[in-house]
């Protein structure tokens, strides 16, 4: 029996090793293993905020969500999924018996089996690690829409330290995407949908999140980054946000606003589609405009999109119509590369640990140092201040008292800067004026708003008029005054000096003399 047992072990410690060595150099090639086996799981529900046509016979119902989690799981050993698991789980995403293009034309009949039946890293419901860790949330792109295409750089930042969520790219009103503002929104509510439910997962830190866009995805995720201030850090993948992109996008999406793109960002993309920092001069990118927080611009030496997808790490060479060409070289190295610089660039700025990818950025800075496999620009960004929403809120929640010193800091720190819109500014202080109850609260808003638009006849109007409702009558009519200096034809100021202003005395010599009658 003992002989048994012992036998029953080895066995035990050779599969579990036969595993290990697989996964390590398995579909994920030349990347190291991590400390953790990658988990996974699919959550099936839907966005009952949002309607979507179901089919003819079943009408419109919530939009579906099926989101796919990574996630560090122990190093036990477990079955791990086939790819075959992904391939079952993208067809079901689209209600399609139809396989993945780039699968169907890229490979002949054997060798498309073999890599059905072949193992990935992940295992299925894997025990988690323990802890929390950081949150990277997924957004897919255009042709590639399905997880499908991004899950070997998933499953190895898991097995890093990472829980990475992701939905399947699904239209506003039907499967098709368009390349308009609608559906790009739509993309960053299904990111916003997967990372609330990501965050409440056991094993996710709450206070950690980052975001990968890919393709269209990068535009939604540039999008999600400007509006998610509590986003640590932005990689983009091969997506249209460098130059202007012939859509107009994501530019024309109405909360577009560069001021608010302050996390740090890392855009890879093909080193073709980079102009030359002289020819960038007359017409900046992004990577020049961004004024706050660290940047990076990646050159990748490929001219295909496809590499940056796991496609690439595949075996896949032949060419595959709409999506690449024949491969010249071997795309692994180059796929593998991506996945470790992403892996530096968010364990510099979700873990803290920037030695990976400092680095990355000093190779080949030296003479006779070996150059980088990837040229990597960088530009610092000094930390931006304030953003407008923390300001507004402080004066709510504190009162001008207190927000007064936090601006004038920022202000000093910052000079020439807008750091309140004009029109928000106003719109508070007519709120505090008339329907908050604050009134002596709403004239030191105005006067802030003063102080940073003195040039504006609106503001030194609405100051006006709160000076006149505190019984500030002087101050009153200096404010309208300035206003009028600045716009002769405000109405308003015009009506409330002559309200203000009593009628000059007659003298009375004058007086008497008009009061004659002939």
């Amino acid at each position: 029996m003992k002989i048994i047992s012992v036998l029953c072990c080895l066995i035990a410690l050779l599969s579990a090793s036969v595993y290990a060595q697989s996964r390590e150099v398995g579909s994920w090639g030349r990347l190291p293993s991590g400390p953790f086996t990658p988990g996974f799981r699919l959550i099936e529900t839907s966005d009952a905020s949002r309607s979507f046509p179901s089919g003819v016979e079943e009408g419109v119902t919530a939009r579906p969500m099926r989101i796919y989690v990574w996630y560090p799981a122990k190093r036990t050993v477990g079955k791990p999924l086939r790819f075959d698991d992904y391939i079952r789980m993208a067809l079901e995403d689209f209600r399609t018996s139809l396989l993945p293009v780039p699968l169907a034309k890229g490979l002949d009949a054997k060798a498309l089996q073999s890599l059905r039946d072949s193992s990935v890293g992940a295992v299925l419901d894997a025990e988690a690690g323990p802890g929390r860790f950081p949150l990277l949330v997924f957004g897919q792109g255009l042709f590639y829409e399905s997880p499908l295409s991004h899950f070997v750089l998933c499953e190895f930042l898991a097995a890093h330290g990472y829980v990475v969520a992701t939905s399947p790219l699904l239209g506003t009103r039907y499967r098709l995407v368009n390349i308009n503002v609608e559906d790009v929104e739509t993309e960053a509510r299904d990111m916003e949908f997967v990372m609330a439910a990501a965050r409440r997962l056991p094993f996710t830190d709450p206070d950690k999140f980052g975001i990968i866009g890919y393709d269209l995805g990068g535009m939604a995720g540039l999008i999600l980054a400007m509006r998610n201030p509590d986003a640590d850090a932005f990689l983009s993948l091969d997506s249209g946000i460098l130059d202007k992109h012939y859509s107009g996008l994501p530019a024309a999406h109405p909360q577009y606003r560069e001021e608010r793109f302050r996390i740090p960002w890392m855009h890879m993309t093909q080193a073709r589609f980079i102009r030359t920092e002289k020819d960038r001069g007359s017409a900046p990118s992004l990577f020049e405009r961004k004024a706050y927080g660290p940047s990076y611009l990646v050159h990748v030496p490929t001219s295909s999109h496809g590499d940056f997808s796991s496609y690439a790490a595949l075996g896949i060479t032949g060419a595959v119509p709409g999506y690449w060409g024949a491969a010249g070289s071997d795309p692994k190295p180059l796929y593998e590369e991506i996945c470790r610089v992403s892996l530096a660039y968010f364990d510099c700025w979700l873990k803290g640990d920037r030695g990976s990818l400092e680095g990355r950025l000093l190779a080949g800075a030296e003479p006779g140092s070996a150059k980088p496999p990837f040229r990597i620009e960088y530009r610092h960004g000094p930390a931006g201040p304030p953003i407008e929403a923390e300001l507004v809120r402080l004066i709510i929640d504190e009162g001008i008292g207190q927000a007064g010193p936090v601006i004038e800091r920022a202000r000093a720190d910052h000079p020439g800067l807008a750091l309140i819109d004009e029109s928000v500014l106003n719109w508070l202080g007519l709120h505090f004026l008339y329907w908050w109850g604050r009134e002596d609260e709403a004239v030191g808003v105005f006067e802030l708003n003063a102080v940073l638009y003195p040039g504006s006849w609106r503001v030194h109007d609405s100051l006006g008029e709160a000076y006149a409702d505190r019984g500030r009558k002087d101050e009153a009519i200096r404010s309208y005054n300035r206003s009028l200096e600045l716009n002769p034809e405000n109405q308003n100021a015009k009506s409330a000096l002559q309200r203000l202003s009593p009628p000059p005395k007659k003298e009375p010599g004058r007086a008497a003399a008009e009061g004659k009658t002939v």
